[in-house]
């Protein structure tokens, strides 16, 4: 009879660690879901602050920049996050299927590289999404592509979210075809004004 209290007991303990777990776990993942959406609907009303805006920086190079040093990381990041892909594509599959193999063979070393690599850009795209990023449009296109090609690979790597993701890569591709027609319409002598007034307003 004690004995089965007791395995009883321990079953119930189980239980709700078990559950517990889950309930951390699941929050952990509604707050990062939650957090690409509103990443992704800040940059959607950085797109339609720059169509209706009068006048565009050209270049986000400036030191004086409030997120140069952030662009800066961001840029050797992308650079370690284009080449860690050169690396896990090999020989004539795709991407996606390289991909998949990463996660179904249990490549640890790699896919626990790439998967920190993509959180951390995932956290400075929010960061970004934050600023006013409308004002340097080429920067902002760097970005939307980064991101759309991030939500890829989390597709590919986050199989219970790869419907999200999905969507997020598509919209991502959407709202970079909005910011290239918008650019496209931006005339050419009014960008090269506006990058040679930017430029005779820095310190020498």
């Amino acid at each position: 009879m004690t004995g089965y209290i007791e395995k009883e007991y321990n079953e119930l303990e189980y239980d709700n660690l078990f559950y517990e777990w889950y309930e951390i776990e699941g929050l952990a993942n509604i707050r990062e879901l939650s957090r690409q959406l509103r990443t992704f609907f800040n940059y959607k009303t950085e797109i339609i602050r720059l169509r209706f805006r009068t006048s565009v920086k050209s270049s986000a190079d400036n030191p004086n920049t409030p997120f140069y040093n952030q662009k800066q990381e961001i840029e050797a990041l992308t650079n370690d996050f284009i080449n860690l892909l050169k690396q896990i594509k090999e020989g004539n599959v795709s991407l996606e299927e390289a991909l998949h193999s990463l996660v179904f063979e249990c490549t640890k070393k790699q896919l626990n590289y790439l998967l920190e690599v993509t959180g951390n850009l995932s956290r400075f795209l929010h960061q970004f999404s934050e600023n006013s990023l409308h004002i340097y449009p080429k920067f902002l296109k760097f970005i939307i592509v980064l991101a759309k090609n991030i939500s890829f690979v989390k597709k590919c790597l986050y199989v219970k979210f790869s419907e999200f993701y999905e969507e997020l890569e598509t919209n991502y591709d959407g709202l970079g075809k909005e910011l290239e027609s918008i650019l496209e319409n931006v005339p050419r002598v009014k960008i090269n004004k506006l990058k040679k007034q930017y430029e005779e307003g820095l310190p020498s």
